[in-house]
């Protein structure tokens, strides 16, 4: 199976990456620096670009059946969220053109999902430190979630909270309602969003995806 994966070279993008190498699947990245790539440079399907550009995310979803996207703003500086809003917006046509339904995106778990979520102490102290630091990033996820809801994707958001190196626990507790811890190991995060691509779960849904109890 041939699937895209956006933000290959960050934190968490290149840990799905080697994961998704690993288990088999054919990939196709879009990337600003091969080089960042690494070991993986000669490994995948190349698209040189960056997604601002509609035509660049055109080409990096070409001939896929499922796009997972860990693209975001930065975490120090964020600026113009905008930007991300839109870049959503060409993802969702450009999979729409070429009829791939199937979209796993991360957003954050500072972010409200609907009536009766559990907004535990930990969970309220993380948003206050993201309004505080990281204001333009709240905003840019909470456009691109608005973008997923209005399309006719198959989209599933994961709501982490803080991503963390060490020993994975293969294991992850993902519930719409309740965030069971304020970190997710990026391991154990990566096998959750990949196992999302036959899943129908969460189809067009949102889990807060955390460290299991």
């Amino acid at each position: 199976m041939k699937i895209a994966i956006l933000g290959s070279t960050g934190f968490l993008g290149k840990v799905l990456l080697e994961k998704a190498l690993n288990a088999g699947y054919q990939v196709r990245t879009l990337v600003r620096d091969p080089a960042k790539l690494g070991q993986f440079r000669d490994r995948v399907e190349l698209v040189e670009g960056n997604i601002f550009r509609a035509s660049d995310i055109e080409e990096a979803v070409l001939g896929t059946e499922a796009v997972l996207s860990t693209v975001g703003p930065p975490q120090r500086n964020p600026k113009h969220p905008e930007k991300y809003e839109q870049a959503m917006k060409d993802l969702v046509a450009a999979m729409e053109n070429h009829e791939i339904k199937r979209l796993i995106h991360v957003g954050g778990s500072v972010h409200a999902g609907g009536e009766g979520e559990n907004w535990t102490v930990g969970r309220r102290l993380l948003r206050l430190m993201l309004q505080l630091v990281w204001k333009p990033g709240l905003v840019a996820k909470q456009l691109e979630w608005e973008v997923l809801k209005g399309s006719n994707l198959d989209w599933t958001l994961l709501r982490p909270p803080h991503i963390v190196k060490g020993k994975p626990a293969g294991t992850v507790s993902a519930d719409e309602k309740n965030l069971s811890k304020t970190n997710v190991n990026v391991e154990d995060l990566a096998d959750f969003m990949l196992a999302q691509i036959q899943s129908k779960e969460w189809i067009r849904r949102a889990p807060l995806v955390a460290a299991a109890k």
